[in-house]
């Protein structure tokens, strides 16, 4: 494995990126461009637009007023602390001391507004306000952020501009796609601790350990991982005794272990259906998985520039389909950043009997099917496919091409086998 880690994100980067926020203010005629930033430690799929403006710790407001420097309004002191000491240690450091402030309430946004002259009628745009699957559906920002920002002006307007923001940023710098690549061959050892460790009398919990011991290890981060197992397993979250009290779950001879694991490098993200098979398993897992390598073989001679994402979902959907299998999670997902999503017209877990228990359950949207991929977007895929109660998925991170998609990951992308 290649483990020679990128140069830090240059100032010629900052810019780049600061001229594309101005940018999407001439294109909509916008006097600010504001971009929320949720909290920290909200993975995954956090919210962090900010970061992407400030290289720095997350959870701040970002505000771009005309062509001056942006004003960052951060949640707490303690990220100026954290500003102070990257000074006295020289790092690289994209925002300067009088950009900063504290005070990430829609009050003090506002104030901060009426201190840089913005006038009564501005238009706003937002970078918060439109849904962000897969958590966000209903937008970013709180309700009383905008709340607090109209008491002290009335009469300005708010205009998302997510949609214009994704056009732009997604598609990935020389300097940005040499982080992905590093975090994906993270990933690619994270899922190779996860095979060894996935064996007979280690629980998950051992194999949550093993893997986000790696990561940390390389210099990455890991906020959690997905995770179930069994002969047969259709959940997908975190395991179960991350959240309800049990004790982990000890593998046995035949099962299946399904995961889905985050690797980060400097907040960029790459994603490994890592899976596992403990022994011999059952036969639809197997069926499944060979369903789950056609579509993702499908899905990478497809991503490719030209091509509309909903193209892509369609082509990519056929072997699920033409198997009559189900599944649980989208087929494939837009990473750095998160934005089109692609589930499919393929059932979900409400053609099983257990689901007619339920009160409801509705499918989740596909946004993003108009999008045209163009060469440097990145994109999770994660095929899936179940038969009856035995489920299996693989995938990893592929980034668009000019005639195909460029693969970052191996192992996962095959159903694994245990060294049992």
């Amino acid at each position: 494995m290649n483990t020679r880690i990128p140069a830090a994100l240059t100032l010629k980067e900052r810019d780049r990126r600061w001229e594309l926020a101005r940018q999407i203010m001439r294109e909509n005629n916008l006097e600010v461009l504001m971009v929320y930033g949720d909290r920290e430690s909200a993975a995954p799929a956090p919210f962090c637009i900010d970061h992407y403006f400030t290289n720095d710790r997350l959870g701040s407001v970002v505000l771009f007023h005309q062509d001056k420097p942006p004003v960052v309004v951060t949640f707490a002191p303690m990220m100026v602390a954290d500003h102070m000491q990257a000074s006295l240690r020289h790092d690289m450091q994209w925002i300067a001391a009088e950009q900063i402030m504290v005070g990430k309430t829609g009050r003090n946004i506002g104030n901060i507004l009426l201190q840089l002259g913005v006038a009564s009628y501005a238009r706003i745009g937002v970078i918060g306000l439109e849904p962000y699957p897969p958590f966000y559906f209903d937008g970013a920002m709180p309700f009383n952020t905008l709340s607090g920002i109209k008491e002290q002006l009335p009469n300005v307007s708010f205009i998302p501009v997510y949609k214009a923001f994704f056009q732009l940023a997604s598609i990935k710098s020389d300097e940005e796609i040499a982080h992905i690549k590093h975090a994906a061959m993270i990933g690619e050892a994270m899922s190779e601790a996860m095979r060894k460790t996935a064996v007979p009398g280690n629980t998950e919990a051992d194999i949550a350990v093993a893997v986000t011991s790696t990561c940390l290890s390389r210099g990455g981060f890991t906020a959690e991982i997905l995770m179930g197992s069994g002969p047969e397993y259709i959940g997908w979250g975190q395991p179960a005794w991350q959240y309800r009290s049990q004790k982990p779950r000890e593998i046995q001879y035949g099962d299946i272990v399904l995961t889905e694991i985050f690797a980060l490098y400097g907040m960029y993200e790459t994603q490994h259906q890592a899976a596992v098979a403990v022994g011999k398993v059952h036969p639809n897992i197997e069926r499944a998985a060979q369903v789950s390598r056609e579509c993702y073989e499908i899905g990478v001679e497809n991503l490719k520039e030209g091509v509309t994402f909903g193209e892509l979902v369609d082509k990519m959907e056929q072997p699920l389909l033409k198997a009559k299998g189900w599944h649980v999670h989208p087929l494939i997902h837009s990473i750095n950043p998160y934005g089109p999503i692609g589930f499919g017209t393929a059932p979900g877990i409400e053609v099983l009997p257990l689901a007619q228990k339920y009160g409801h359950i509705s499918r989740l949207p596909n946004p993003g099917r108009d999008l045209v991929l163009k060469a440097g977007m990145t994109f999770a895929f994660e095929p899936n496919c179940a038969f009856d109660y035995h489920l299996c998925n693989l995938g990893g991170t592929v980034i668009v091409g000019k005639e195909k998609g460029i693969e970052l990951n191996n192992n996962s992308t095959h159903l694994m086998r245990a060294d049992v």
